[in-house]
């Protein structure tokens, strides 16, 4: 990752079993957040991505990405769910592997500023 993730305008909390160390949680959190911001192109697109992600599973009804008929969005609003969902595919791989098990893989975002 180029920027230490104090200095991103995000932070990641990756809800990991509490008998993770702190070494391999600060290596977990850095792997998720360099393959998402990799897979962006730019640590400025991951937050508003994530909120633009939020948004349209709040408009579609759904609490759920597998659930969104992609037919039924615009095509900009297809264009950023179908990014996010591939950086997220990808960070959520590269951390726990392509073989998750239920519970595995949940994370939350926030802004920093």
């Amino acid at each position: 990752m180029n920027e230490p993730q104090h200095t991103l305008p995000f932070t990641v909390d990756l809800w990991l079993d509490a008998e993770v160390s702190d070494k391999q949680r600060l290596r977990a959190t850095e792997l998720f957040t360099s393959t998402l911001i990799e897979h962006l192109g730019d640590a400025s697109l991951v937050w508003p991505s994530y909120q633009a992600f939020l948004r349209i599973l709040q408009t579609q009804g759904s609490g759920s990405a597998e659930t969104i008929d992609v037919e039924n969005l615009s095509d900009a609003e297809r264009h950023l769910f179908e990014s996010w969902r591939l950086a997220e595919t990808a960070a959520l791989e590269c951390v726990f592997g392509p073989h998750r098990h239920m519970g595995e893989g949940l994370y939350e975002i926030k802004a920093r500023w």
